[in-house]
């Protein structure tokens, strides 16, 4: 056990400096201040509440940018080694093949963490320079659930990079998430004359994969501070679910996989 937990670790902090190297942090930074700025620079724009258009545009840049950093160095994790044939030298050591899943996972999550950190610091000065003070609990959350979105993004990323080559794998880990964001927006507006087949299938994919789970911008705009306990588990149960799903499947699609 403690071999296994010494591989993770110092398999985690290779697959950290990997990223740190690729100079993740640069464009999050950049795309972090811009996004406040436009953010800041649009509230002037638009007739509508001024913190809406805030939260509206800021957020919308935090998500994306973060959903693109997870989706595509998730799936880099696992091609790039599979791609140039350093896999053969890494899992030339006593090292179970589920081990080095996990780390390149883990090593992706402290970059999504600190990405969330460097936004949460970004949007708090945007903040406090438009004299709204210290975040609410339930701002707190809706960065802190967007962060979730990405550690989920980042295992599907992962593993699809088990399954696929990266163009397809990248393709096919966009349009599930894409899938996951529209499929609850149609269901909601489906016209009631349509088949009720049709219509529960569409119900069933919104419920089942829905990515929307992790936005609570309704929430913020409607006046509420604080998030229930009761309005947070079934997010985090979903969340937990598919986040250790697509890693157990990655792993076993890995353990099977033929790397000559």
């Amino acid at each position: 056990m403690s071999a296994a937990l010494s591989a993770w670790w110092h398999l985690s902090k290779e697959s950290f400096l990997i990223l740190r190297r690729d100079r993740i942090f640069v464009p999050v930074i950049v795309a972090g201040l811009a996004i406040a700025y436009f953010a800041n620079l649009a509230t002037g724009w638009g007739l509508e509440d001024f913190k809406k258009i805030l939260f509206d545009i800021g957020l919308a840049g935090f998500r994306v940018t973060g959903a693109v950093v997870a989706i595509l160095w998730g799936v880099r994790m696992i091609s790039d080694p599979l791609q140039d044939r350093s896999i053969e030298l890494r899992l030339a050591a006593p090292s179970a093949r589920f081990i080095w899943i996990l780390s390149r996972f883990t090593g992706l999550s402290i970059c999504l963490l600190s990405t969330g950190a460097i936004f949460t610091g970004v949007w708090q000065v945007l903040m406090s320079l438009n004299n709204f003070g210290a975040m609410s609990n339930a701002e707190s959350w809706a960065l802190g659930l967007l962060v979730l979105e990405w550690l989920v993004l980042g295992a599907l990323g992962i593993l699809m990079g088990t399954l696929a080559g990266f163009s397809t794998a990248l393709f096919v880990t966009f349009s599930a998430w894409i899938a996951g964001l529209m499929a609850p927006l149609v269901a909601a507006t489906m016209d009631p004359a349509i088949d009720p087949t049709q219509k529960r299938f569409v119900e069933f994919i919104a419920d089942v994969w829905n990515f929307q789970r992790f936005n609570i911008i309704d929430q913020l705009e409607s006046g509420t501070r604080t998030v229930t306990l009761s309005d947070l588990i079934p997010r985090l149960t979903w969340a937990g679910t598919v986040l250790l799903g697509c890693l157990v499947l990655a792993s076993w699609v890995f353990q099977e996989k033929d790397l000559t």
